[in-house]
């Protein structure tokens, strides 16, 4: 009985073990079964030209997430130049309205042929402030050498004659003040078509020489800028006759002006540049 059941058992486990490998050689043929075989196959005996492919594939990657984090840092950069050029262009037109603005409440004729440059005065040495002063605008600003500086006086009520600018650096110039005492320059008593020369004293004022000694000059005339002046346009205004002297041994009466601008409130000037006709 014992073997008779044994018997029975390893019959129906031979009969399991062909069932099965019968399906094993039917699944061997099946799409689904090549499929998976051919992609052990190749992971598991890849040919070099597959590793090639791999390496090179991953390396262009590599690349590629490169160019991604340049050109993100690039537009970032892009961006925030793009905000400092917006925030100055803003500023600029904030300062030209103002600029117009004043033209009109006082009634003044803007100057012609010229390119405004609106810049704020960052240093200014005590000891030396009839001397010079420097301002926040340099060559990156279109300045040079010899261009004229004005300033708004309150007290005339227009653009006076402050300085030249002397010497330019990228995002700076210095100005050497009218009442520098190495400055002089060419002036006339207005409405009187008396030419003189204006010459510097380190102080707020300046001394008015060669003036003709049958000119009709007195305290409270204007001095403005002459035509013969090769940096500030003509009737640019300049200062106020304080009194006239004048010597016997000499040919010519002499004068002191006052300059218009405030020393002690100014804070921004204008320059003035040509503008160049193509």
């Amino acid at each position: 009985m014992c073997r008779r059941r044994k018997k029975k058992y390893e019959n129906i486990t031979f009969l399991i073990l062909l069932s099965i490998s019968f399906s094993f050689i039917i699944w061997r043929f099946t799409p689904t079964v090549k499929l998976i075989k051919n992609l052990v196959y190749c992971f598991s005996y890849s040919s070099l030209s597959l590793v090639d492919y791999v390496f090179y594939s991953s390396e262009n990657l590599t690349k590629g997430i490169k160019s991604i984090i340049c050109t993100s840092r690039e537009n970032v950069a892009y961006k925030q130049k793009n905000l400092e050029l917006t925030d100055k262009l803003r500023n600029y037109d904030a300062m030209v309205r103002k600029y117009d603005d004043l033209l009109k409440l006082f009634k003044l004729t803007k100057v012609k042929n010229t390119i405004s440059v609106f810049a704020r005065i960052s240093i200014r040495d005590p000891n030396k402030w009839y001397r010079w002063f420097i301002i926040n605008k340099g060559e990156k600003d279109g300045l040079y050498n010899e261009l004229p500086v004005l300033v708004f006086s309150k007290k005339k009520g227009a653009l006076c004659a402050v300085g030249r600018i002397v010497e330019t650096y990228g995002s700076s110039s210095k100005v050497a003040l009218i009442t520098n005492a190495a400055y002089a320059f060419p002036v006339e008593i207005k409405g009187k078509g008396v030419n003189c020369l204006a010459e510097g004293l380190d102080l707020n004022l300046l001394r008015i020489t060669y003036i003709p000694c049958d000119a009709d000059v007195k305290a409270g005339d204007e001095v403005v800028v002459s035509e013969l002046s090769s940096v500030f346009h003509k009737d640019t205004p300049v200062g106020v006759i304080t009194n006239v002297s004048k010597e016997p041994s000499v040919d010519f009466k002499t004068a002191m002006a006052k300059v218009f601008f405030e020393t002690d409130i100014i804070y921004e000037a204008v320059i003035l540049i040509p503008e160049i006709k193509i």
